[in-house]
């Protein structure tokens, strides 16, 4: 190389790249516990933003910086060098934040209705993924899966006669929340009979809840961002009222056959597929509508993503 000649350094992004992604994953595969997928995922954009805010940093430089008349000036590449240094540091503290606060424990909860037989039920999960199913013997079998960052599921029961309210809760959620490994998981049974009304609140996530069997009267669903699976399928003998309403991701909503359903839909962005049901000035309804002493009210409502509704058995 001649003296003063500028040095090739077209390979130093490509080999911290390189150096970056096979550090996470011999990681990973030292702590087979760690999962590095939710940091990818989730994090990919920064690579692409960096590497843009460092070349255009090296171009504006190359632009203003003068150069001897006639000779060539090798494009300078510090600002892509920087950006990817800045990258592995942030990987570095997303490991090492990832470790410290993705560590799970396990609760298992049991409440007994004493002799209540008209329960309200209210459920409140930050993230994660929830199922709901019934068959207790109890008023509430629970399974608790939880990042300890989160704090321990809070689960509370007040009765008075034949009347209770259950309370289940997520204290709160790190601000490590996104970068974490583990995830929450609450697996909860409730009794068929006592379980009146039941409130669903959840953050970000999956919801699967498997309601058929269960005599509610009153259900509502909410959910930010995710996918809310709910099966409604079964006998009903009292009337019941459902409202559904989901921010970004997808709603599934399985129906009754057995009694009438009158379903409103509406979706902000996205779409509404209908399986079974037939419109009916403004409303989708099953042939047992109108004739079935028991009626179902549906309300559902999506904000960006798809609203599904079966009827099945």
């Amino acid at each position: 190389m001649a003296n003063g000649a500028p040095r090739n350094r077209g390979s130093l992004t490509g080999a911290l790249i390189l150096i970056a992604i096979g550090g996470i994953f011999l990681y990973a595969n030292l702590r087979p516990e760690w999962n590095p997928w939710p940091i990818i995922s989730r994090y990919w954009p920064l690579l692409l933003i960096l590497l843009g805010l460092g070349k255009l940093f090296d171009a504006l430089g190359s632009g203003a910086a003068s150069g001897a008349p006639g000779v060539a000036r090798a494009p300078r590449r510090s600002g892509e060098t920087i950006a990817i240094l800045l990258l592995v540091l942030f990987l570095i503290f997303a490991v090492a934040g990832s470790r410290r606060f993705s560590r799970m424990s396990h609760q298992a909860e049991s409440v007994d209705a004493q002799g209540a037989d008209s329960v309200r039920m209210s459920v409140e999960m930050s993230t994660g993924q929830l199922r709901i199913s019934g068959g207790a013997s109890k008023l509430l079998e629970g399974d608790f899966d939880f990042r300890e960052s989160d704090g321990q599921p809070s689960v509370s029961y007040s009765h008075s006669g034949k009347e209770g309210n259950l309370s289940i809760t997520q204290p709160g959620s790190s601000r490590f929340g996104h970068i974490r490994g583990g995830e929450n998981s609450w697996k909860i049974r409730l009794n068929n009979d006592a379980a009146r009304e039941l409130r669903v609140e959840m953050g970000a996530g999956q919801g699967d809840l498997d309601l058929k069997g269960i005599h509610l009267t009153k259900l509502t669903v909410e959910i930010g961002a995710g996918e809310i699976n709910t099966d409604l399928t079964g006998d009903w003998h009292d009337n019941v009222d459902v409202r559904i309403e989901g921010g970004v991701g997808s709603a599934t909503v399985r129906l009754p056959n057995s009694v009438g359903v009158r379903v409103h839909a509406s979706g902000g962005i996205g779409s509404i597929n209908v399986r079974g049901l037939h419109n009916r000035g403004g409303y989708y309804v099953n042939d047992a509508y109108g004739t079935s002493p028991v009626t179902m009210n549906v309300n559902v409502e999506g904000g960006i993503g798809e609203i599904r509704l079966i009827e099945g058995q």
